[in-house]
């Protein structure tokens, strides 16, 4: 619902065209003609003045007539190039698109050639803009992609910045509006960085980006966009730049501002209008009055006008078809279809919409989508190597430079290379020396561990075997005697047997105890489980003899499979034996619990009992409890007690 403004930015033939499109008059005509035989780089005279006459002829007969002369004259590649571009130009100002696409073909593989490109270049903008006009989207992105090649690999910015432009305005119309705001900014980009910035031409870049913003739904940008312009285009410049006042409309159209839209657009009709009566400027204007006639119905449904809004959809029609553009029959259609909703006229919406699909899914379909994306994705490619390439070959030419400066000092890096080489050698067999002494050492401290182990290994088994011989033996001994004792009593002294009995039960304890220490002391790793056990055979043991307290014991289950030392297994159990004894010895406790836990990666045991527990800064640590602390710190664990008067006491181990 708005229009592209088109500039031509050639420097031969269809930059003439522009021109002469916009002011026919017969001065302009003679100084186009002067133009033309100027810079076409014809081998012949009379070849110039003939194509020169063809092109500018009034009539598409004596157009013919002329082209029929010219072609007899055409005696080179170059010369047969240039003639086909002229066909090229002339028949898309007729309207004849399909010859214009066969003649722009042959024109280019006559002009790939040749030295000068701007023939060539305008050729290839001709059919992108031919086939965008068509809505053959996928063959103008491709046409338009291969001129970028062709116009990087000459270094021809210019060229590129124009293509870009084509490329923003046809993903537009493709309704591709990211890819269409990248390129109109890279054109911009570049017409604003040169010295003498051409007006037309940023103009042109501006009004590509704002139509793309205003469709890709941001209304402030496509304003801010198209407001820009009027910094470059001024007082009766602004006679050129209709499709400025008609976006703008366009813009406040879809954000409501219905009212101030129409202003806009009928200045843009007032203007198309004055141009073709004064200037004779046809050449866009069925493409231009589309735009505006179907804007301005637009306005008028919303405004619920329906009678003016037929009228004016009636204009736009006639405009649309006289256009041949595809995107012009698509917005019309489009917003035919939307009025024909509003006022709930069935037969007309159905064939509205008919219409409209049709041609949409002519100009949208998967394979065009997917050609699309192929090749933008295929040119990227293709470009992103090339730059790397250029890089790369940027890099040598650096490095080949460089060798060349530092040529006189290779000599010298030589010389200064093999006494740091003899120097390196000396180094390295001290070092070598080093290390194999280092080794030697750390062997005979590796062995002397060894030795140590296997000695401290031997003491233990022999303590081991002492204890369980000698100890153990003695107090077998000593139960067997209290047992003789007691049988001796018989029962005539209770007292003396109840004594006797408990002294047997304790060594009976000792020899367990012992039997415990003899096994910790001969294994390497002992399993959580291991622990578990011993403790639950301890506190059996204290149930006997402390009826009137209640033992309670709980372990997680995921513990049970854990691995500890001998030494920390004995040092957690002798701790826990020692907190267990305290509590059932002082704090007349009617509970006692110990809770193991994994918290972490650390293993927590808890003692706690709820008797009369004491004031932690009026008790001095004993033996038992220094013992206690002592022992978990040497494993590397933290002890902690805590207890309240009339609270109870808990001790908390971290391993």
């Amino acid at each position: 619902m708005r229009y592209i403004a088109y500039g031509l930015y050639c420097k031969q033939l269809v930059f003439y065209k522009v021109l002469f499109s916009i002011q026919k008059n017969m001065l302009k005509r003679g100084f186009l003609l002067i133009l033309i035989i100027c810079n076409c780089e014809f081998s012949a005279q009379n070849l110039q003045q003939v194509l020169g006459a063809a092109y500018l002829a009034k009539t598409q007969d004596s157009s013919d007539y002329y082209f029929n002369k010219a072609k007899k004259l055409v005696k080179t590649d170059g010369e047969e190039g240039e003639y086909f571009f002229c066909k090229n130009a002339r028949h898309l100002d007729y309207g004849n698109q399909d010859s214009s696409a066969y003649y722009g073909k042959l024109a280019i593989q006559k002009l790939k050639n040749l030295p000068n490109k701007n023939s060539l270049f305008t050729t290839y903008y001709n059919l992108g803009k031919l086939y965008k006009k068509r809505g053959e989207y996928d063959k103008g992105i491709a046409i338009t992609i291969e001129a970028i090649k062709i116009a990087e690999a000459n270094n021809e910015k210019g060229w590129i910045a124009t293509f870009d432009n084509m490329l923003s305005l046809t993903y537009h119309d493709f309704e591709n509006y990211p890819k269409g705001v990248y390129y109109g900014k890279k054109a911009l980009a570049y017409h604003l960085t040169q010295e003498k910035p051409n007006q037309k031409k940023i103009y042109s870049n501006l009004n590509a980006v704002a139509i793309n913003y205003d469709d890709w739904g941001n209304a402030k940008e496509a304003l801010r966009y198209h407001h820009m312009v009027f910094k470059y285009i001024k007082g009766k410049d602004t006679l050129g730049i209709n499709s400025t006042y008609n976006n703008i409309g366009n813009t406040l159209l879809k954000i409501k501002k219905f009212h101030e839209a129409e202003k806009w657009i009928k200045r843009a009709v007032k203007i198309t209008d004055y141009n073709l009566k004064n200037n004779g400027d046809d050449n866009y204007y069925d493409y231009d009055q589309a735009t505006h006639y179907t804007n301005l119905a637009t306005i008028a449904y919303e405004l619920s006008d329906f009678d003016k809004a037929e009228k004016m959809f009636l204009l736009a029609k006639k405009h649309a078809q006289k256009s041949k553009n595809a995107e012009k029959m698509r917005d019309y259609l489009f917003q035919v279809s939307i009025f024909n909703k509003k006022r709930k006229d069935l037969t007309k919406i159905v064939a509205s919409q008919e219409e409209y699909i049709k041609l949409r899914d002519s100009v949208f379909n998967s394979e065009r989508i997917q050609s699309v994306a192929e090749m933008e994705a295929k040119y990227q490619t293709e470009k992103k190597e090339k730059e790397l390439l250029l890089a790369k070959n940027t890099l040598i030419q650096k490095e080949a430079e460089t060798k060349k400066k530092n040529l006189w000092l290779l000599i010298a890096s030589l010389i200064a290379g093999f006494i740091a080489l003899i120097g390196y050698l000396f180094v390295r067999q001290q070092k070598a020396r080093n290390s194999q002494q280092k080794q030697e050492f750390e062997l005979r401290t590796a062995i002397a561990k060894i030795e140590s182990q296997n000695e401290l290994q031997e003491q233990r088994l022999s303590i081991s075997r002492d204890l369980h011989d000698n100890i153990g033996s003695q107090l077998t001994f000593v139960i067997s005697s209290i047992e003789n004792l007691k049988f001796g009593i018989g029962n005539s002294n209770q007292k003396a047997e109840t004594k006797l009995s408990q002294i047997s039960n304790f060594t009976k304890s000792t020899i367990t105890e012992l039997r415990d220490t003899i096994w910790a002391m001969n294994t390497n790793e002992i399993v959580f489980d291991d622990l578990r056990v011993r403790i639950l055979n301890f506190l059996d043991n204290a149930r006997i003899a402390q009826e009137t307290i209640d033992f309670d014991f709980n372990i997680d289950e995921g513990l049970k499979e854990v691995k500890l030392t001998s030494l920390v297994w004995v040092n957690i159990y002798r701790t826990t034996q020692e907190a267990v004894n305290n509590a059932i010895k002082y704090s007349d406790a009617t509970k006692i619990s110990i809770r193991v836990n994994e918290i972490g990666n650390q293993i927590q045991i808890q003692i706690q009992d709820n008797g009369k527990g004491f004031n932690m800064a009026e008790v001095n640590k004993g033996n038992g409890l220094f013992n206690m602390e002592k022992r978990i710190t040497e494993i590397g664990g933290k002890f902690e007690i805590k207890s309240i008067a009339n609270n109870g006491t808990s001790v908390k181990i971290l391993i």
